[in-house]
């Protein structure tokens, strides 16, 4: 049974020594500040800039991810295959992540589709301005749904920084909703990225290259 044990906690340190690179929170942070400048809808009016400017900023989380994933934390800690309870985590948080963001593709879909039609633009801007609390049951609900799913994520990654993510992330879109000035989401991007780089600073001095990889480098 002890040996079981120890065997399982071996597992998890072994897990989240995959999160000390800090990309994670490069990514997520980059994600918020994509969806600051989504979610942004001026008052002359939605731009489509909105959207290329925001879709460019996601594509480069990841491709930033992607490739520190590949061509840094690799090859200082190689590869690492997990149990058949770590796989069944994954598949769970699948599935769990797969509802949450077709909840979040609807939301955000009507909200444009809202924002790009004038007339709907300017319903929506008169119901605010008579009914603000209504702004705000929508920015609550926003911020729920985001920050659930990030608790959902922590819990089940077992990735202790994804709580303060959440929180970072509930906030950031509550926010975006309810003041609509993207300025503040995009600070609080910054707040999650920053650790994220203090950590991959920290990471590349604490894992050095292997003397043969670093050659060829």
């Amino acid at each position: 049974m002890s040996t079981q044990l120890n065997l399982k906690e071996i597992e998890r340190k072994a897990y989240r020594s995959t999160y000390q690179d800090g990309l994670w929170d490069i990514y997520y942070g980059l994600i918020v500040v994509g969806m600051s400048i989504f979610i942004y809808h001026p008052a002359e009016g939605y731009s489509a800039m909105n959207i290329i400017l925001s879709l460019l900023i996601i594509s480069l989380a990841y491709g930033l991810f992607w490739a520190g994933k590949k061509y840094i934390t690799l090859p200082r800690m190689g590869q690492v295959h997990f149990g058949e309870i770590r796989k069944q985590k994954k598949r769970t948080l699948a599935i769990i992540m797969g509802i949450f963001v077709l909840i979040l593709i609807v939301l955000v879909g009507l909200t444009t589709l809202g924002w790009m039609n004038p007339q709907a633009s300017s319903d929506v801007k008169g119901a605010l301005a008579v009914h603000n609390s209504e702004l705000l049951v929508v920015a609550l609900i926003g911020s729920l749904i985001l920050g659930t799913s990030m608790i959902v994520v922590a819990y089940y990654s077992d990735f202790p920084r994804g709580y303060y993510i959440a929180l970072m992330m509930a906030m950031a879109v509550f926010l975006m909703i309810y003041l609509n000035k993207p300025i503040y989401p995009i600070l609080i991007g910054g707040m999650i990225i920053l650790p994220g780089v203090v950590l991959f600073i920290r990471f590349l001095k604490m894992y050095p290259l292997p003397r043969e990889e670093a050659v060829r480098e």
